[in-house]
């Protein structure tokens, strides 16, 4: 009886610390979503930027916002219209939908998008500065 509760307890811990590395490498390795143009002047649930990165054409964003009972999407769009400057600039918008979700837990999210659609030309070397809504600061994005 003793070696059938050991056995029992010994299965249900390594099963346990396999679920928590795959929730941990989901955390680590964030799924690619494809940014877009479109309409930044659009309104959207309320979220904290709190801080950007880009490598290649990939920018990684962290955020955070309240909830935690309802599924959330977030979505980046960039303006159609791009400002005539050297280097030119693009506003950008994370578009955050919370369906209607009043729970009050904050949530950690980080996100990652294929911002190639911003590129000034899909051509290596050409640069743009992106203006994210709600993030101090510009963000230059050079297309590799």
């Amino acid at each position: 009886m003793k070696i059938l509760s050991v056995m029992a307890l010994c299965t249900l811990l390594f099963a346990c610390a396999n679920t928590r590395n795959m929730k941990n490498d989901e955390q680590v390795n964030p799924k690619t979503v494809t940014a877009q143009l479109g309409d930044v002047t659009l309104d959207s649930d309320p979220l904290t930027i709190n801080s950007v990165s880009i490598d290649g054409n990939i920018m990684t964003i962290d955020i955070e916002y309240s909830g935690g009972c309802e599924e959330h999407w977030v979505d980046l769009i960039g303006s159609f219209s791009v400002m005539k400057s050297l280097p030119a600039k693009r506003s950008i918008k994370l578009m955050h939908t919370a369906n209607n979700d009043n729970c009050r837990k904050i949530v950690n999210e980080t996100l990652m998008f294929d911002i190639s659609a911003f590129a000034m030309r899909a051509t290596s070397g050409s640069e743009i500065i992106l203006l994210l809504d709600g993030y101090k600061g510009q963000i230059s994005y050079i297309h590799p």
